[in-house]
């Protein structure tokens, strides 16, 4: 029973299979990623293109964990909303009939192929681009400075939003990979951004009767953050927020992800019927 709901020695050979057949695609990507870095490394440096503003300044630090943080959640995105093709190319080729895997197993290599490798080939990527054009940054722009701090890159990654854009959102995409057959990305980019205005009303209208007095309220729409700035009729301006509590971690990075994975599994399982 579980030979037949997973095998590694098959696994493996899939996995094989798939690298081989696509490899033009998986390259495609790695180039995206570089594109994406020198854009990255482009809007850091822009400011500093502004002479007047530059012959102000003592000196400048460069983050460029910026890039590598936007580009490994665009990345995972991607990845993602391309899953359905890793799920449904073993039916298109001679020799899926003589390789047959069990739906487990495909949603496992895209799930492979969406976070873990995706984040690995982002982060070498990330690093190699760097390496190559911080030589030109800094003599262009002498004023600048590049630190790697990665103790400190950690901990904002711990600190920030960025986990539900891999874990959460990602998972999004892999189930639009399935229910959209065309343009998937798009279609799922635009119901999530619908979800989020959804509940940013949803918050406006809470807060807005939960406080008679306020005369303007403002929250921050972005999930698994809670801000909100509030201005009495009294001119009294309150301002609160915070990033991540236990229960908003919870559910975006552990709980929806979960059920978005299932629910993918789930739908492999109904297409292979």
């Amino acid at each position: 029973m579980m030979n037949d709901l997973f095998d590694i020695r098959r696994f493996g050979l899939y996995a094989r299979k798939e690298f081989r057949e696509n490899w033009k695609v998986y390259a495609l990507f790695a180039v995206g990623i570089v594109v994406m870095q020198l854009v990255f490394i482009y809007l850091l440096c822009k400011p500093l293109e502004n002479k007047f503003y530059y012959n102000q300044l003592k000196g400048y630090d460069l983050n460029p964990f910026a890039g590598l943080f936007n580009s490994a959640v665009i990345a995972t995105w991607i990845s993602g909303s391309y899953a359905y093709s890793y799920f449904s190319s073993s039916s298109k080729t001679f020799s899926s009939l003589t390789l047959p895997v069990s739906p487990l197993e495909r949603f496992c290599f895209a799930w492979l192929l969406t976070i873990p490798l995706s984040l690995i080939i982002t982060a070498i990527l990330w690093r190699v681009t760097w390496l190559f054009t911080t030589p030109f940054v800094l003599s262009t722009f002498p004023k600048v400075s590049i630190v790697m701090d990665y103790s400190k890159a950690f901990r904002n990654v711990v600190q920030t939003s960025l986990a539900i854009g891999v874990f959460g959102i990602s998972g999004a995409f892999m189930l639009g990979s399935l229910v959209f057959r065309k343009y998937s990305f798009f279609k799922t980019l635009a119901i999530g951004l619908g979800a989020i205005l959804l509940l940013y009303a949803f918050q406006q209208n809470v807060l807005t009767a939960i406080l008679p007095n306020a005369d303007r309220v403002e929250t921050y729409p972005y999930p698994g953050f809670i801000y909100a700035s509030v201005r009495t009729i009294s001119k009294l301006h309150i301002q609160f927020g915070s990033t991540l509590e236990l229960p908003y971690l919870i559910w975006w990075v552990w709980c929806l992800p979960v059920i978005l994975w299932v629910a993918t599994y789930l739908k492999i399982k109904e297409k292979e019927v």
